[in-house]
């Protein structure tokens, strides 16, 4: 069942485009440096980190790192753009083998394993190209963590860390988006 809602979650990411007024929208969110990195995204990437933006804002969050997150948690994917049949490769393997998938993705970025390898280490290079724009620690680290699991979520006296929570935000959203 999750490969059929990952091969329409790529069906639809082909035929997306940002619209202006979102756009827009996200150079109120980013810094010119970072939008820069944005602008950097292909354009059902863009479209795709807009949705979770505007979800994000649907739903009252104003973390101003958590929304400059949610736009840039793709963009190490800019380093090494994917084609198409790149992207069925990944949702196929991850789907069929998703072990040897995450071992693949720790080689270099070429031949058969690129796409594993785009797929797996796009979080760090993105972190990394963020912190070189000037994005926060905290942007960084939610860039960087938005594939890994998160610590679980506890609920005691003392409220849980603001980045765990940021992080099952951007997490939640992105996989349904």
């Amino acid at each position: 069942m999750r490969m059929f809602y990952r091969l329409r979650q790529l069906w639809e990411s082909l035929h997306a485009r940002p619209t202006a007024p979102d756009l827009a929208l996200a150079q109120g969110v980013l810094a010119p440096p970072l939008m820069a990195l944005f602008w950097r995204l292909q354009p059902s990437e863009q479209a795709h980190s807009l949705r979770i933006l505007c979800l994000l804002l649907e739903q009252g969050e104003n973390h101003p790192d958590l929304l400059a997150a949610a736009l840039l948690h793709d963009v190490g994917k800019s380093r090494y753009p994917l084609y198409v049949w790149e992207r069925v490769v990944i949702v196929l393997g991850k789907a069929v083998l998703p072990k040897q998938a995450r071992r693949w993705g720790q080689a270099q970025p070429r031949g058969w394993q690129r796409p594993f390898v785009i797929a797996e280490q796009h979080p760090v290079w993105g972190a990394e190209m963020a912190g070189q724009a000037g994005a926060s620690p905290l942007t960084v680290s939610l860039i960087r963590n938005h594939q890994e699991a998160p610590p679980p979520l506890v609920y005691r006296a003392e409220p849980p860390q603001i980045e765990n929570l940021l992080l099952h935000r951007l997490q939640g959203l992105d996989d349904e988006s």
